[in-house]
Formats: C-alpha cells, structure tokens, sequence
C-alpha cells in the first residue's frame, strides 16, 4: 500500500524495542508511550489467520494482549464515511460493519481507547500525531508520511528467527533520518506519489520509478507544485514545462542522467488526486481537545464481560476455558493496573527475585515480580463446572476393556518424559517488567531486592578473586608443594639396571691384524604385498600349489637376527675403524698372491 518501492530510497528505519520505547516515555516524559493505530491494517493482516475458532478476532485478541504489557497507551483509529471511495481503482469502504464492532467490543473490554475518523485512518492518525495526542503512529502505509506524520512505527516483529512473540518495530524519525534535507518532507512524498504512483493513481508516469521521482522531489518540483492552484493554469503549465526541460537535459543536474524516454501526460498533474493529498479529510482543530480528553481517559478492564467474550467467541468454556483465560491475561492486566494506579495499594506484588538485561528488549534494566495470577484475575473458579464427555469402550470393541486399561497404565509408567507442571492460579509465578515501571509502583520492594541482589553480587566477586588468587599463587610458585612422601618411596615400583661393559679386545684385534671372524650372511629383506579383504582374489590354481614352497624358503629368514652395527661416536674412533679395515683388505690381497 501507498508508495511502492519508496522504503528502498529513504531506508526501512531503525529497529527498536517497544519496551525501550516504553521506558524512554516513563523516564523522559513521566508517561506511557502513546501510539495511535490504524486498525484496517490489523484486521487485513488477520484475515490470513488460520485454525481454532474465529482466528481473525482471535488473532487481535493476543495483540491487544501484547500492547497491554508493553506498557504502552494505545488508540485504535477506524475509517470514517469520508474516506474516498476509489483506491488502486478498485471501491474502497470501512470495511466490514460486523468485524468492525467485534474489534470495538473487544477493544474497550480491555480498556483500549478507540477513535472514529471522518476520512481516512492514517491521515487521521497523522493529525493526532502532529499536534502531540500521540507520541507516533503504528501504520505499514506510507501515506501516513505523506499526510504529515513525523514519526512512523511498522512492522512489528521478532527481532530474530528463533523468537515468536514481536518485540521490536522499525522507527521512520523524520528528523533523525533527515528526510527533509533529502527533499523528502511532505510536498517531495506527495510528488513522488503522483510520479511513481500511489493509491489514488497506481500508473503514474508511465515508466517513472521512485528512484526518478525521489530525484525530482529533491531538486524541490513538489514544494512548487503544492505552491499551485488549480485555477492557475499559467503556473500549472510553467511548472510542468520546467519538469519537462529538466528530466530530458538534466541542465541543473538534478537527476543521475537523462530520461528522454519518459512521456509526461496531458493530464498530468491530476489536481484531483493531489487534493487527496494535501488536503485530506480529517477532524477541525476545534474538536482536537475534546478528543485528547477523550483518548487520555482512564478507562478499566471489565474482566466478566471479557471472561464472557472469550467463552462466546473463543469456545474457553468450562474450568479449563477459565483457567486459559487467567493464564493469558494475568501478567498484562498486572502490567497496566500497575501504569494506571502509579502504585501497588492491593499488594499484587509478592516480592522480586531476579534483574536482568535482555536483548529483547534492547538492555533495558528489566525485574523478575512475583505475583498470584489469580489475585489479578479474580474469578471464582467454583462456578467453573469440568467439561464431562460421556465415553465408553463398549460395542464395536473386540478386546475386553481390563486390557486395554492395563496396557494405557503400563504405557503412562513407561514413559521417560516428565510432564510439565500444570498451570495453578493459586501459586506464585513471575514475569519480567520494566524496572522504572517498578520502581514507580513498588519502590520499597525494589530497593529491598537490589540490596540483596548487591550484596549476593559482591559475595559472588569475592568469591571469584579468591579462586583467581589461589590459582595464580599455585602457578607462580617456584617452590615443590610438600606431599607429605618419603623420599625414595617410589623406588621399588622401578627396576634399574646397570648398563653391560664393552667387550673387551686383544692387542692384534686391536692392530687389525687378526683374522676377522665370518659373519653370518645378511638375507635381503623380502616385502610382501597383503592384499585388501575387500579386493576380488586373482590368484591361479598353480600359484596356489606354490603357496607352501615359497612359505617353506621364507622360513629359515626368521631364524637369523641382524642387529644394527654400532655407530661411532667420534671422527677419531671413525678413522681407526677406516685404517683397520683398510690394513685387513690389503693383508688378505697379500695372502692370496701368496
């Protein structure tokens, strides 16, 4: 919806944190963070629910449940009769009257504020937003921008893939994107609608994309042409001459290059359609404080007719339905009594045990409180008959029912996964919430739990240095740590051996001029190929028969050891065994001459 493509040329925003924009307002502003929502979007987005009854209103159900712990204010904004009724040329209405009072029961049942605008949402929602009602506005239209809107929050989401529940939106600030120095305020966006298209004109300029008409808006053409009236046909045609001139030279270098191709229409600009822009139907100025007061009053959750609604449409009937309801509503309707009253007078809060910093919700300082669900959510479970299905195993059954009970029995007992425990009211259960909210409400129990939590932390620390010390000290140390073990004590687990004397040489061994000793002759080392279990046998029947003669030539090589001879140790003792050698080859060759 609205401009296509126009997120790609002024960026998607800055991912933020619906709680760290919840606890900014409180600290800041000493106020909830309020927004004012087009609810149309919502109830689109809903349609493509699935499963369970009534998935559409269901599906609102649990975002108005996820508002309500947010803490935020929020005002749901419905189309009004003045809406125009032609939008990407197909008839546009409210909407469904049926859903459309469905969504407002449920709304005011959880204490929600609601709003009718004359025109259209968004551009009611940009008014509230203009003149401080609201803090910004929740919208996946970009016409909200267009109609004046300064801050924008969309697609509100999980942060991350593994995470389900939404938590963070995308920010479009005005001003810290600086969308007015690029040419983008409100004159540039509505130029760049009638150029690239937009609801009320989907064509446009027939090959104009929103990369051309950004250009355009900035070189300053939409602040000169809502300058114009629609009477001035001189200055209509000027502007649209200089358009011309410009997108086909490019003379003041406005654009990347030239666009020759590009055919303006005779019809262009469509005054009517730039009169939806400009001047769109909303409330008078005279009626903005009636509905400030309007929007800020103190409005309680009626938790009866609540219970009621979500046994009609949801089916939560019977004392499972209630016990449902009370686990899904408990933790927001504690949230929002506690940014109503500004304090705990009923004692909801049972104590704290935990601070964290999740990144959830961007590091904001967050508290574990404890609470009775069903102190919040105050109904009388005794009324809340069990849901009783009669049953039996009779008839079509071809086995006797005492074995199929004992099998279910054995198969219950066998079974290794515990269950969960199941959800009691009646206990105690915690849920993380902002520590400012907190700190507003319990302020005595807080400062209890940080003492606590201080003091645990620094017992902790302690702790930590001392391990750290004793560490370092053990490996720092240059001195043996005593054992308390006899010296030698380990002795007789080792054997020592004494190493053998040299053999002993006479003086002719050592002159090299006795007969040197025959030494058994050195069998070349023979390697054989093992074959792989796994490789096909390729032998041939007579290399079998020869498998046990060429075993019985091998196996005198095992009786023989060769020692390795030993290496000298230094070049003196080197270059006597040299001589000698060389003395008894030279005496053999003498005795064969004779």
């Amino acid at each position: 919806m609205g401009i296509k493509g126009i997120y790609q040329e002024i960026g998607e925003g800055r991912r933020v944190a619906l709680a760290k924009l919840a606890a900014d307002s409180l600290v800041n502003e000493g106020r909830p963070f309020r927004i004012a929502i087009d609810i149309a979007i919502w109830q689109f987005q809903s349609q493509v629910a699935q499963g369970g009854t009534n998935p559409a209103i269901r599906t609102l159900f649990y975002r108005l449940v996820r508002l309500l712990a947010a803490p935020i204010k929020p005002v749901f904004v419905f189309d009004g009769p003045y809406k125009p009724k032609i939008k990407r040329n197909k008839r546009s209405g409210r909407g469904d009257a049926l859903s459309n009072a469905q969504a407002k029961r449920l709304i005011h049942l959880l204490g929600f504020a609601t709003h009718d605008a004359p025109g259209e949402a968004e551009a009611e929602c940009a008014l509230l937003q203009q003149h401080g009602i609201v803090d910004a506005v929740m919208s996946e239209d970009v016409d909200t921008l267009m109609f004046g809107c300064t801050k924008m929050l969309r697609q509100w989401s999980p942060q991350s893939k593994r995470q389900t529940c939404p938590t963070h939106v995308s920010l479009i600030d005005k001003e810290e994107m600086r969308l007015v120095d690029q040419g983008l305020d409100r004159e540039g966006m509505v130029l760049v609608a009638l150029m690239s298209g937009g609801d009320y004109d989907p064509v446009g300029i027939a090959g104009c994309g929103p990369k051309v008409a950004v250009e355009a808006a900035k070189g300053g053409f939409g602040k000169s042409l809502c300058r114009l009236k629609a009477s001035d046909e001189e200055g209509i045609q000027a502007w649209k001459k200089s358009l011309v001139h410009e997108l086909r030279t490019n003379e003041s270098h406005f654009f990347k290059r030239r666009n020759k191709a590009l055919v303006i229409p005779d019809t262009f600009p469509d005054f009517k359609i730039l009169r939806y822009y400009t001047h769109p139907v909303v409330s008078p100025e005279s009626s903005l404080d009636e509905i400030r007061d309007k929007i800020y009053q103190e409005r309680e959750i009626q938790i009866e007719d609540l219970r009621e609604f979500t046994r009609e449409i949801f089916g939560w009937d019977y004392r499972i339905g209630a016990i449902k309801f009370i686990r899904v509503l408990s933790h927001a309707v504690l949230i929002n009594k506690l940014l109503d009253t500004g304090y705990d007078d009923a004692g909801y809060i049972k104590g704290i045990t935990g601070f964290r910093s999740h990144v959830m919700s961007d590091l904001v300082p967050e508290v574990r409180m404890q609470h009775i669900p069903l102190e919040i959510i105050p109904i009388d479970l005794s009324k809340e008959v069990d849901e009783s299905i009669t049953q039996g195993r009779t008839g079509l059954a071809l086995n006797s029912d005492d074995d199929i009970d004992e099998a279910e029995n054995i198969e219950e007992a066998s079974g290794s996964k515990s269950k969960s425990k199941p959800f009691d009211p009646s206990e105690r259960y915690g849920i993380w919430a902002l520590e400012v909210l907190a700190k507003r409400s319990v302020p005595e129990i807080v400062a209890e739990a940080e003492l606590k939590h201080n003091a645990r932390e620094r017992a902790l620390q302690k702790r930590k240095n001392t391990t750290t010390k004793s560490k370092s000290g053990t490996k720092t140390s240059g001195t043996k740590a005593k054992t308390g073990m006899p010296a030698g004590a380990l002795n007789k687990y080792v054997q020592i051996l004494k190493s053998q004397p040299a053999p002993v040489t006479t003086a002719k061994e050592d002159a090299g001029l006795a007969m040197p000793k025959r030494s058994s002759p050195t069998l070349p080392q023979r390697r054989l190929r093992i074959p792989s279990p796994l490789e096909p046998s390729r032998e041939i029947p007579h290399q079998q028969m020869n498998k046990k003669r060429l075993s019985s030539h091998l196996a005198p090589s095992a009786r023989w050891i060769h020692l390795p001879r030993p290496r000298p140790q230094n070049l003196g003792l080197v270059l006597r065994c040299s001589l000698i050698q060389y003395a008894q080859s030279l005496l053999r060759t003498a005795l064969r001459r004779g």
